[in-house]
């Protein structure tokens, strides 16, 4: 070898030695700053969640206190996830260009602004209108939270991180309850529900803390070029939200009927028609539509996306139906109710935990069908079950499926997260995310109020008879989620030939051979 070469080898090996240490310097400062921005997203998650669960075990005491109809019951309940959906895609969008720092830290201001007024609400009316502001600062928190684990993290690591998100979400819903039900068995009717929506507003400024320290600032440049522009297409959002409203007034309000009815289903029909114009309008003007092309021409990520709103509407219904149905029961107080369903929610949390093993063993298509059928399976003996039991023996058989629920809940939310999002480019990480949570959000929001609805009599009250054609309606939305996860764009996700690289290196749990 002449010395001409040996000195050229000898160059490339200390360039390539120094491009592998920039690399790993890289991994190394973009892990050590995923660590902190991961502990704001769960702080901020455990906050929202938090007070998304105490809702429903603060309902009949606020009902008590402040002499809300059935309707506003109704309302209180599903008013959360309406605006939560409006707060999404915006902050989403903006989030990715400008960074996710500043609008995690306006979400959380929104959050506490309406939880402080939810606090001292004196009519259910204002109660409401403080529980849609506190909706929309979930729904800003929310995009930057799963926003940020797209972007800080990859492969095993991603799914790891939103099995931790999960998993909080399953300690939130062990201690919501308890410590609600705490409050409403030991304070009065007319403090207990204003001292448990009180609750989680102190984390919110521990997780405003994190966010400050740890979430990622904004970008480099100060302007975006023409085609970063942030497109936030605020007409389509509004427009889809009058889309749910209109679809759930009739189920909020039953006595919406003839005229007023039709008027109703006619004004849903004009808002969708004239939202499917809108988008493709504002899509040919060459900005980025609320139903981002890129998005919607994915068979995979749409039908993700009707897999997780079914799963997600679904259970938020039959947890609320169940629960306010043995609230009202004499026999039973809320703290009993809360412990017993507390294993319940120690499930989903082991089974979020757990939800990467599974997935390296039988693979992320069986797990989803896994979860989503026992969820079907569960809603379904549930309302078979209620008619034929007495009140006592159906809370035991209540808070057993409570704990199947759980681990089936927590090893299907994070894989079909993940393989939803993993249909999405780079660009679009905060938008596809957005969409997700929107999506389930809107859902949540017409079947909540659709399942109580047909619990709640006009006199507010439940009966055996409501119970059983609220879980079948839950019971025929997991049904049908089950078979869309059948999908072969989405089934073909999980299996190692053609999933997204990204979780094709998340589900297994050896290193590739």
């Amino acid at each position: 070898m002449s010395r001409r070469s040996a000195v050229r080898d000898a160059t490339a090996a200390v360039s390539g030695e120094r491009g592998g240490a920039r690399r790993s310097g890289r991994r190394e400062r973009q892990q050590s700053h995923a660590r902190p921005a991961l502990w704001a997203c769960l702080a901020a998650g455990f906050a929202t969640l938090f007070d998304a669960v105490v809702i429903t075990y603060a309902a009949p005491a606020v009902s008590a206190s402040l002499g809300g109809s059935t309707a506003g019951v109704q309302w209180l309940l599903a008013s959360f996830s309406l605006t939560f959906g409006l707060g999404l895609i915006p902050s989403g969008r903006m989030g990715d260009v400008y960074g996710r720092r500043l609008l995690f830290l306006a979400g959380l201001g929104i959050f506490l602004v309406g939880g402080v007024a939810a606090v001292v609400a004196p009519t259910i009316a204002v109660l409401v209108a403080a529980r849609f502001v506190q909706g929309l600062g979930a729904g800003v928190i929310s995009a930057q939270v799963l926003g940020a684990i797209q972007d800080l993290f990859t492969g095993r690591a991603r799914l790891s991180a939103l099995a931790a998100y999960t998993a909080v979400g399953g300690l939130a819903g062990v201690l919501g309850p308890v410590l609600a039900a705490v409050v409403i068995v030991t304070l009065s009717a007319q403090v207990a529900w204003r001292v448990v929506l009180l609750t989680p507003l102190p984390l919110v400024i521990v997780a405003f803390v994190l966010g400050w320290r740890g979430m990622p600032g904004p970008r480099a440049r100060a302007k975006p070029p023409e085609s970063e522009r942030v497109w936030l297409d605020l007409p389509g959002i509004v427009l889809l939200c009058l889309v749910v409203v209109a679809l759930t007034l009739p189920v909020v309000e039953p006595g919406l009927s003839g005229t007023s009815g039709l008027a109703v289903a006619g004004a849903a029909v004009l808002l969708g028609l004239v939202l499917v114009l809108w988008e493709r309008r504002y899509a040919r003007r060459g900005r980025l539509p609320l139903f981002a092309p890129a998005l919607v021409r994915s068979r995979g990520f749409v039908v993700g996306n009707v897999v997780a709103l079914l799963w997600f509407g679904s259970g938020m219904a039959a947890g609320s139906v169940v629960t306010l149905y043995f609230l009202q029961s004499p026999a039973l107080s809320a703290l009993v109710i809360a412990l017993v369903f507390a294993p319940g929610a120690l499930a989903r949390l082991v089974g979020s935990l757990f939800s990467l093993r599974v997935v390296g063993r039988i693979g992320s298509s069986a797990t989803v069908w896994l979860g989503l059928g026992l969820q079907a399976a569960l809603f379904t003996g549930l309302a078979i079950a209620a008619p034929l039991v007495p009140n006592g023996a159906l809370f035991v058989v209540a808070a057993t499926a409570q704990i199947g629920l759980g681990i089936g809940g927590g090893l299907v939310e994070p894989v079909v997260r993940a393989t939803t999002l993993s249909f999405a480019s780079a660009e679009l990480h905060g938008v596809a995310a957005s969409f997700l949570q929107l999506t389930q959000r809107l859902a949540a929001t017409f079947l909540v109020a659709l399942a109580t609805g047909i619990l709640l009599t006009s006199s507010g009250v439940s009966t055996v008879a409501t119970l059983q054609a609220a879980l079948a309606t839950c019971a025929v939305g997991s049904a049908v989620a089950l078979v869309a996860s059948a999908d072969p764009a989405f089934r073909r996700a999980g299996t190692r030939a053609e999933v997204p690289a990204p979780l094709r290196r998340a589900a297994h749990t050896t290193p590739a051979r």
